[in-house]
């Protein structure tokens, strides 16, 4: 207590203990212990972090100073957490490239992001190779796997090699950004998501509280170059699991690893569970270790998850998180599209007006909390917060319901409004998915002089036998009739972007050019 007349002492704000930090604590403390496995490669926590700490140096080494980009154009390598590790080290922002991407496309987001360096590998490289040096310098490119004498690419061993196993560096400001974030960019330019160390601090604790056990061994599928990927193994790693990572997801390997390495724990996208049914069934292996499954990036069909539960004996869990916000929400135990908040303090759902809607009524979702993004990057120094009060509109509309679950409805650019009735696709999706025949679906709206918008459906179907009037009729009886689609589209396969969600917009384009009346 002060004295009448003296100045109060301070608040002292607890220092943050960064990831890296938490990283050594466990190799000092358990040196030996599993950390990594990939393929036969077994890295130990002492393992790891010495080469975080020789990649750290090996940064400053190039000239490299806090805040400068380094750009990852990796697959799910022991070299890939290694580098996120020492870039939020060094104070330097990781920028993770989506690995399906042609030059056409990562060329301009390098120019926009002036990269300091490159760290690759040899079978992406071929869309890097032939960027100009002044877009990126060609003395700062390095392949995880050995240098590329056709392109002049360097070893990262010249990173690596003559650097110290112990080092101190200056501990890097943790308000600044440390990872930005590529936005699926369906429409127009990606956006930038920006997250700081204390934000992605936040992230890996919130994940820990909503999924993990301590010593899981999670199986890394979802790609690091995604967040979802990312925080799944800063979260395993800070929980003193074991990381099994899959270089690129094919669900026969994915099956195998479970098996091999009884892993308990996934975090995967919906189109990965469903592989992993079919591939499960048509031979199946013992993954009775499983005790976690959560699906996120995409809405998830109650027959899937049904089809899953009868095939593997467990759950999956939606968990709804985007690479603005990850950690907000913990699984819903009903199926189908629910999950729960973890804090209700930072969730609201609100009308056009901003207003709080009724327990019940759909409304699109804010989000804020610690865990939150803190804007958009346009360049060095100019951040887009984009928050209102604090509070950041996700643009997904949701409904609550009496027990408390959020249900997802759609995004609220996917919400069809027909004749002034609202239109989940979600639903529909579902409902279509019921059939037998069915075994993908994608709805959207078009545009309608009449009735605003008109729905416009298509799925893949199990067999070709399968006839659409007999879907439809199906359909008929499971949702009310203005609800129906229009027309109905058998596709081979349902265009995905290039994080595996359903392509909605190229979709629609499709829509739009075939018209939306349904053929006599």
């Amino acid at each position: 207590m002060s004295c009448p007349g003296t100045r109060p002492e301070p608040i002292q704000t607890p220092r943050l203990i960064t990831l890296p930090e938490r990283l050594f604590e466990t190799a000092e403390a358990c040196p030996d212990a599993i950390a990594l496995i990939a393929g036969d490669d077994t890295w130990t926590y002492g393992r790891l972090a010495r080469y975080v700490k020789r990649l750290s140096q090996g940064l400053s080494a190039q000239g490299l100073k806090p805040g400068d980009r380094v750009a990852l154009h990796l697959t799910n390598k022991p070299e890939t957490v290694i580098a996120y590790y020492a870039c939020m080290l060094t104070g330097l922002i990781a920028v993770p490239l989506n690995n399906r991407l042609t030059r056409a496309e990562l060329e301009p987001q390098l120019r926009r992001l002036h990269v300091s360096l490159y760290l690759g590998q040899s079978d992406l490289y071929g869309a890097i190779a032939g960027v100009d040096g002044s877009v990126l310098d060609a003395r700062r490119r390095f392949l995880v796997d050995g240098e590329s004498q056709d392109t002049g690419a360097k070893a990262w061993s010249e990173l690596i090699d003559h650097q110290e196993d112990e080092v101190r560096l200056e501990p890097a400001c943790v308000d600044e950004p440390a990872l930005l974030l590529s936005t699926t960019g369906t429409t127009g330019k990606p956006k930038l998501v920006t997250h700081t160390q204390r934000t992605v601090c936040a992230i890996t604790q919130a994940c820990q509280a909503v999924a993990l056990r301590p010593y899981d061994v999670t199986l890394i599928a979802t790609p690091m170059m995604h967040g979802g990927g990312l925080a799944t193994v800063l979260a395993t790693l800070t929980a003193h699991g074991i990381c099994v990572l899959l270089d690129r997801f094919e669900p026969a390997a994915a099956l195998d690893l479970i098996e091999r390495h009884r892993c308990t724990l996934l975090i995967w996208l919906p189109f990965m569970y469903a592989a992993a049914c079919a591939e499960q069934i048509a031979q199946p292996r013992n993954v009775t270790s499983l005790g976690t499954c959560l699906v996120v990036g995409d809405t998830t069909p109650r027959s899937l998850q049904e089809e899953f539960l009868r095939v593997f004996g467990v759950r999956m869990r939606n968990v709804l998180a985007m690479s603005e916000s990850m950690g907000t929400f913990t699984y819903g135990f009903d199926i189908g599209p629910v999950c729960r908040a973890v804090d209700m303090n930072r969730v609201r759902l609100v009308d056009e007006e901003g207003n709080t809607v009724r327990r019940g009524d759909a409304g699109e979702l804010l989000l804020r909390g610690p865990n939150m993004f803190v804007g958009y990057w346009h360049g060095p120094g100019h951040i887009d917060d984009a928050r209102k009060d604090g509070w950041w509109a996700t643009g997904d509309v949701l409904r609550q319901d009496e027990a408390g679950d959020f249900w997802y409805v759609a995004r609220k650019k996917n919400l069809i409004i027909r004749g002034g009735s609202n239109i989940s696709p979600v639903e529909v999706e579902d409902a279509l998915l019921v059939h037998r025949g069915v075994r993908e679906a994608a709805i959207v709206g078009v545009p309608d002089a009449v009735l605003g918008q008109r729905v416009i459906g298509f799925v893949e179907l199990t067999e070709a036998a399968t006839q659409v009037e007999e879907v439809l009729f199906d359909l008929s009886t499971r949702i009310a009739s203005y609800k129906m689609p229009e027309r109905l589209i058998v596709v081979d396969q349902l265009p995905r972007n290039s994080l595996g969600k359903v392509d909605r917009a190229r979709l629609q384009a499709i829509g739009e050019q075939l018209g939306s009346r349904r053929p006599a």
